[in-house]
């Protein structure tokens, strides 16, 4: 056992037997070890933060605990009884409840219906009660922050981050035992997160145990009782929040000091490479202008809401430019659509690799090569060979772990994934880099990755443009930041300028 593992009970909530005892669990897949005998205790009325990369074993043991995998060899004993669940149902049906990061939300369906898929309250002639459904969705809604949900709305129709909430309250209404959140708060705004973390809080002095899986250093040391740390599919630290540190736990998941800090570059302040004046799309950003300089990393911030990703979108050919103009290295550049786009050698990284970034069912190399097909074709046929060694290439540079390029892009962690759409995007030789949340779901070690291949890009002369919420990112990457608030520019700072008070207090002005 590491030295730094906490061994004695750390108050009442770890007094007494745990209500999970795992001890020993292994597993493998294709003789390639993931789990490497891992011992853990859940107690009644804890919090557990679980960190770790991508590919540190976090959700393999996960879906072990739930019953949606079985493992190879070890113990679980649950309230003192030993199990061996065959399937996810077991465990609901055992008191375990797991939230996943990916949403499985019906979107034909409503919320209501959702959150009693499987299990429809009948009236006593055997039809759905559909108003005793609905005034109980309301109170679970309530219940985990999410009051303003309309039960009857169909779930299709919500943002990523209000479906997230549906999935939650319907774990919370199986009132679980031991609940499990994987990323529970990637896609909620500031304000459902706080409201999120009332009712875990909520439901740890009821007596629930707790799994929060998170890349959020600052929100597992702020509520969680505990923080057990993966690395390589062995536990290797277990502290107390408030006897340690950020820098510790990244070191603890990464096995080094994984922190970026921003070097400064050579920019030409004459040499702009875009130009923005008076853009608006009719709908979500207004009469934004600004200028981004060649080799320049300018940071996109703003609230929910605040049109980044439209602003994106409008440069990228996929919204339509109602007013205003846009130049690229000085010619007019108003795209019809993203190929045009990228003709003119304008790529967009975009928010959310599982929906709007990865073919999930297709091999490394066909994502990492459809947006190069033509530097890989002649006039009939496709050049596999070029395309083969240029990938090489990236894969290496880049730093993407995989056995080989053939093999399907979903079987990548998280990280590796994001790694690949970088080099897709990189493959097509820009002029200029757009990126909407580049890190978005990644673990530390491979955030500061892709921090590096960003500002190497910029080194070399590559013009980006990075849309983020994350004000630490922008602080650790950006040369510049420009700040939006409801659609509008509230200003823009020179890297002297800014510091989080700053970059938040703009974001908050038209609110």
């Amino acid at each position: 056992m590491p030295s730094n593992i906490v061994e004695n009970a750390t108050g009442a909530s770890r007094a007494g037997q745990p209500l999970v005892r795992a001890r020993g669990v292994a597993k493998a897949f294709s003789g390639n070890a993931v789990l490497h005998s891992v011992d853990l205790d859940l107690y009644p009325g804890e919090v557990v933060g679980l960190l770790g990369e991508n590919g540190a074993g976090k959700s393999t043991l996960m879906h072990i605990l739930s019953g949606g995998l079985v493992a190879d060899s070890g113990t679980i004993d649950l309230a003192g009884e030993p199990v061996r669940f065959g399937n996810v149902s077991d465990g609901i049906s055992a008191g375990i409840s797991f939230v996943h990061q990916e949403l499985s939300v019906v979107g034909a369906l409503s919320v209501a219906e959702n959150l009693y898929l499987g299990r429809f309250p009948r009236t006593p002639l055997g039809f759905v009660d559909k108003v005793l459904m609905r005034a109980s969705s309301k109170a679970l809604l309530e219940r985990v922050g999410a009051g303003a949900l309309d039960p009857a709305r169909e779930a299709g129709s919500l943002r990523a981050g209000e479906q997230q909430l549906i999935e939650i309250a319907k774990a919370a209404g199986r009132q679980p035992r031991l609940l499990i959140l994987d990323e529970p708060t990637s896609s909620l705004t500031p304000h459902e997160v706080e409201s999120f973390f009332s009712y875990v809080r909520n439901a740890r002095e009821a007596g629930t145990a707790i799994i929060f899986i998170t890349h959020r250093l600052e929100e597992a040391l702020g509520l969680c009782d505990r923080l057990v740390v993966l690395r390589n599919g062995a536990i290797v630290s277990e502290r107390k929040p408030a006897e340690t540190s950020r820098e510790q736990l990244i070191a603890d998941m990464t096995g080094k000091p994984a922190i970026y800090d921003y070097k400064p570059r050579a920019i030409d302040e004459n040499a702009v490479a875009l130009s923005l004046r008076n853009v608006s799309d009719g709908v979500h950003i207004e009469d934004i202008s600004l200028e981004v300089r060649r080799g320049e990393v300018l940071g996109l911030f703003g609230l929910v809401g605040a049109g980044r990703t439209e602003l994106l979108d409008v440069i990228h050919g996929v919204r339509p430019l109602k007013s205003g103009y846009l130049t690229l290295n000085k010619r007019t550049f108003s795209p019809r659509d993203p190929s045009e786009a990228v003709k003119s050698g304008v790529v967009l990284v975009p928010e959310g690799r599982k929906t709007a970034g990865i073919l999930p069912q297709h091999s490394v190399r066909d994502n990492a090569a459809i947006s190069s097909l033509r530097r890989f074709a002649s006039r009939f046929f496709s050049d596999r060979s070029g395309e083969a060694s240029r990938i090489a290439a990236f894969t290496k540079s880049l730093g993407i772990r995989m056995a080989n390029d053939m093999q399907p892009i979903s079987t990548l962690s998280g990280g590796n994934q994001q790694k690949v759409i970088f080099a897709r995007a990189l493959m097509a030789e820009p002029q200029l880099l757009l990126l909407d949340e580049p890190t978005h779901g990644v673990d530390v070690g491979a955030k500061a990755d892709l921090y590096t291949i960003i500002a190497q890009a910029a080194e070399r002369g590559l013009t980006v443009l990075m849309a983020s919420s994350e004000v630490p990112e922008i602080l650790a990457l950006c040369d510049r930041v420009a700040v939006l608030s409801k659609g509008r520019l509230a200003g823009i700072l020179e890297r002297s300028e800014m510091s989080e008070d700053r970059i938040l207090t703009l974001a908050f002005r038209e609110h």
